[in-house]
């Protein structure tokens, strides 16, 4: 059988015997051993013994794969939770004081670090204007994580220039598109709310309407005034106004919190959500957004979270 492996007869070997290394996914290699004694040739216990070896072997060579793995995830698992906690960081530690107003903001990501960004934020010597921002990045995880913290920086400028929520917009939408691939953009919900008045001036870029709640129980959603940021290079946004009276609730969200399914994959929705603003539109905005989070898990039957959930709301109390 070696008369053409002239390789083999130069070193002389005579007999050889060869098994797999076999794994569950793939081969891993394989194990031989040769004879130069031209009388020895390999017995079938030789051959069941190499098996045995090589079976041996590839155990060995798995659990070593296993431990590397092991090993780089643990790495990963502590990078990611140091990017959950610088994207914490950004979040504000506490909301504004606004006298005749209930304030509520919170987040959960579908997974640790998350793509969804939210900021509440006083401007003015004595704070005439409240400056609400409520964004979602396009996808999950810590691209998406990466692109809501240059978000954040790229809001703070202008929103501490004092610029409106249109001028906002214009700005970022043009450095987003200009930093980041066609496929990254961010829908975002930008308004400057003056509590003394009521007055709030937004601009919805692309995102999912917030609703305005009155205090008879009618529901207004503040629909789109322009393309999401970062999707088109040069863009003018499009801004509108309304007034909040006593009792009139803003809730604005982010798709995680329409977007639940159950296991008969039926979405929560739209309308569900905008019912149980307008049925609990009395309570303060805390109490709201557990009555939300609990029909949300309610509903779901223990399905995760498809995407990441926000909530900002702001209720003006009745004198």
């Amino acid at each position: 059988r070696f008369s053409a492996s002239e390789s083999l007869l130069a070193a002389g070997v005579r007999s050889l015997a060869a098994a797999p290394l076999l794994d569950e996914e793939q081969p891993l290699g394989m194990i031989a051993v040769g004879s130069r004694v031209a009388v020895r040739a390999f017995s079938e216990e030789d051959l069941e013994l190499l098996v045995s070896l090589a079976s041996v072997a590839s155990l060995r060579l798995r659990n070593v794969k296993l431990a590397e793995e092991a090993a780089q995830r643990k790495v990963l698992e502590k990078e990611i939770a140091l990017a959950r906690r610088i994207q914490i960081a950004l979040l504000p530690a506490q909301l504004p004081d606004l006298p005749g107003w209930s304030l509520h903001a919170g987040t959960k990501p579908s997974r640790t670090v998350s793509g969804d960004y939210y900021q509440l934020l006083l401007r003015g010597e004595d704070g005439e204007e409240c400056v609400i921002v409520v964004a979602d990045v396009s996808g999950k995880g810590v691209a998406a994580s990466l692109l809501t913290a240059s978000i954040e920086a790229l809001t703070a400028g202008p929103i501490e220039d004092g610029r409106p929520p249109r001028e906002i917009c214009d700005r970022v939408a043009r450095l987003v598109h200009r930093r980041t691939p066609p496929e990254k953009y961010a829908t975002a919900f930008v308004a400057a709310l003056e509590p003394e008045t009521g007055v709030l001036r937004y601009v919805n870029a692309g995102h999912n309407p917030p609703f305005l709640v009155r205090r008879d129980g009618e529901v207004e959603l503040l629909r789109a005034t322009g393309t999401p940021l970062g999707l088109i290079p040069d863009v003018s946004y499009g801004q509108e106004e309304r007034r909040l009276e006593d009792g009139d609730l803003l809730v604005a969200y982010t798709d995680g919190a329409i977007e639940v399914v159950d296991p008969d994959d039926e979405e929560f929705g739209e309308e569900r959500l905008k019912a149980l603003c307008r049925e609990n539109r009395q309570v303060d905005p805390e109490s709201l957004a557990r009555t939300i989070e609990d029909a949300l898990r309610e509903f779901s039957r223990g399905t995760p979270l498809p995407d990441d959930l926000t909530l900002v709301m702001a209720r003006r109390d009745s004198r």
